[in-house]
């Protein structure tokens, strides 16, 4: 992954310093977005581990699912 990330940077490097800006700006927000993901993601194995959790049948975990993400049309 070290590799690939230093061949994009230098492929960045030759862009004009509008477009490197734009690009480090989506890359930090990436980043932010996927600790946040792994940080709930443990948050909710702890949860599971303290016996928190409850079993949810197929029909229950669509409709929480289309309650968060909306009805698929």
């Amino acid at each position: 992954m070290i590799k690939i990330l230093a061949i994009a940077m230098k492929k960045v490097a030759g862009l004009p310093a509008e477009l490197q800006e734009d690009l480090s700006y989506e890359i930090t927000d990436r980043v932010a977005a996927s600790h946040e993901l792994r940080e709930k993601i443990a948050k909710g194995i702890r949860s599971l581990d303290a016996g928190e959790g409850r079993t949810l049948t197929t029909r229950e975990l669509l409709k929480e699912f289309r309650k968060r993400h909306g009805k698929r049309k």
